[in-house]
């Protein structure tokens, strides 16, 4: 048996994404994130192109099987593929195809889901860094201890967060204090990875004369600083070990991280050595 599971989200004033992902007898084959230009400006139309693509996969992935579901979350969107269903199994060769409503709780469904929410970053024309692990690195962690470097992460504030939109808070500290806890960046959840657009903004920011007179007041040097992945910006991590970073591209500075304990207080516990 093969399962087509998709989902788009829809944005009415930005880009749309597909996510689809593909079973054959329980053993997942495929998942994909497709960009939506022609959505025709509502919800529906988004969820309609969903399970047009889910209905290309099926052709693409289904080879011999007999039995062939497509699944999706919106009732009216699976109502009119249903309707259509003879048309539609007509192109499989004798296959049968059913469309079949599925709660996005559901776990293959809840995949489908957060695809549709990723953008492939290694697609953005935007330069990287290399990643650095700070572990092992007697280097990093004694030049952050002795040298009172700033270190650069981002949190999330669950207060201001909302369903729709994520509050990200800069903190700027150095091994002993925080220096700036105070910028706020509010970005609207899905289309362009939420990430990259609050690495956007932070970018923009960091690079306004008057941001930095302040900073600076503030005891804050972006040379030499470093800008730490966690949990939040860990969107921002590329392939081949490779980051898009938060600090103006200009700027001699470093992306450390930590690929189990991602925490800022692993980072500090570790540094507090070479004190």
């Amino acid at each position: 048996m093969l399962e087509v599971y998709c989902d788009s989200s829809y944005y009415d004033n930005d880009d749309s994404y597909i996510g689809c992902t593909v079973f054959l007898n329980g053993r997942q084959l495929h998942q994909s994130t497709t960009k939506v230009q022609n959505c025709l400006g509502s919800n529906l139309n988004c969820e309609l192109e969903a399970l047009d693509l889910a209905v290309i996969l099926a052709k693409i992935f289904s080879g011999n099987d007999k039995e062939i579901i497509i699944y999706n979350d919106s009732t009216e969107a699976v109502k009119f593929f249903q309707a259509k269903r003879g048309e539609v199994e007509k192109e499989f060769l004798g296959s049968s195809v059913s469309f079949e409503y599925i709660p996005r709780e559901k776990v293959n469904q809840i995949i489908a889901d957060s695809l549709s929410k990723k953008f492939p970053i290694f697609y953005l024309n935007i330069p990287t860094f290399k990643v650095e692990s700070f572990s092992r690195r007697e280097d990093i962690l004694s030049d952050i201890a002795r040298n009172g470097r700033s270190i650069f992460y981002l949190e999330k504030d669950e207060e201001l967060s909302t369903k729709k939109k994520i509050c990200y808070r800069l903190i700027i500290r150095t091994m002993d204090k925080i220096l700036s806890d105070e910028l706020l960046y509010i970005v609207k959840k899905g289309g362009l990875g939420t990430q990259i657009k609050v690495g956007e903004e932070i970018r923009k920011n960091l690079s306004d004369p008057k941001v930095i007179s302040v900073l600076k007041a503030k005891g804050i040097r972006l040379e030499d600083s470093y800008f730490l992945l966690t949990d939040e910006s860990w969107g921002l991590r590329g392939a081949d070990n490779q980051a898009y970073s938060i600090l103006p591209f200009p700027v001699p500075h470093r992306i450390i991280c930590d690929e189990v304990d991602r925490s800022p207080q692993n980072l500090l516990r570790r540094a507090s050595r070479f004190k």
